[in-house]
């Protein structure tokens, strides 16, 4: 009888400790797999960032695109403008008018000269730098 309550209680004493390196065994690889989840959300959420993030730098990038076209669009606009007022004041079809006072001198009992028979204008090289301005 001594020899089937050893047997038993052997039994029961190897089922123990394989009971307790299996639940070892299975809270390691539970714990495992907690780590892992951890990481994954964290790989999760940051890949959604760096999405929103590039959606984001996407949608700026159209709009400086739409930006610069509008601009540069005006400036072809005022380009092609200056050309045509350029011919027209080359041709005679417009006139520059510039609003301008001289001061007057003063007054000498000797003539100085005799006085303009033309409206004042500007210099040839001024008329053009002023369609540059």
């Amino acid at each position: 009888m001594n020899i089937n309550l050893s047997w038993r209680m052997m039994t029961i004493g190897i089922l123990l400790v394989a009971l307790v390196v299996a639940g070892r065994i299975a809270d390691h690889y539970r714990d495992k797999y907690h780590q892992v989840d951890k990481d994954r959300i964290a790989a999760e959420q940051l890949a959604r960032e760096r999405q929103s993030t590039i959606n984001d730098m996407a949608h700026r990038q159209q709009l400086n695109a739409a930006l610069d076209a509008k601009y540069m669009q005006e400036l072809l606009d005022a380009k092609s403008q200056v050309k045509t007022l350029r011919a027209d004041l080359n041709s005679g079809t417009k006139r520059l008018r510039i609003a301008a006072s001289c001061p007057k001198l003063p007054k000498t009992t000797a003539a100085t000269g005799k006085p303009d028979a033309t409206v004042p204008r500007l210099d040839d090289s001024v008329e053009r730098d002023y369609l540059s301005l």
